[in-house]
C-alpha cells in the first residue's frame, strides 16, 4: 500500500503548493482510520481496505499507487470545492 518513499514525493510536490496546505492536512484526518492515535504507527493513515477499494476503483489494481501529480490535481479540486462552500 503506501509506502515512505511515495509519501515523501507527496510531501515535496506539496510543498511547492502552498495553497494545498489546508486542504491536504483536512483530507488526511477526513480519510485517516477511525481511532488512528490508538494504533501503531499512530498515524492518521487511511484503513487498507479504504485504500485498497480506491485504489481498484481509480485504477483497477491496487498493486500501484496514483501518480503524484494527479493527487495534487485531486487536492486542487478538493480546495476548489471548499472555496465554493464558502
Amino acid at each position: 500500500m503506501l509506502t515512505w518513499k511515495w509519501l515523501a514525493k507527496l510531501f515535496f510536490a506539496l510543498l511547492c503548493k502552498p495553497s494545498l496546505w489546508i486542504s491536504a492536512i483536512k483530507q488526511v484526518f477526513m480519510l485517516a482510520k477511525n481511532r488512528w492515535p490508538l494504533v501503531f504507527p499512530f498515524l492518521p493513515f487511511p484503513s487498507s481496505d479504504f485504500m485498497e477499494f480506491r485504489l481498484i476503483t481509480y485504477q483497477g489494481e491496487v498493486e500501484k499507487l496514483p501518480e503524484v501529480k494527479v493527487v495534487i490535481a485531486w487536492l486542487s479540486w478538493v480546495a476548489d470545492l471548499e472555496k465554493l462552500k464558502n
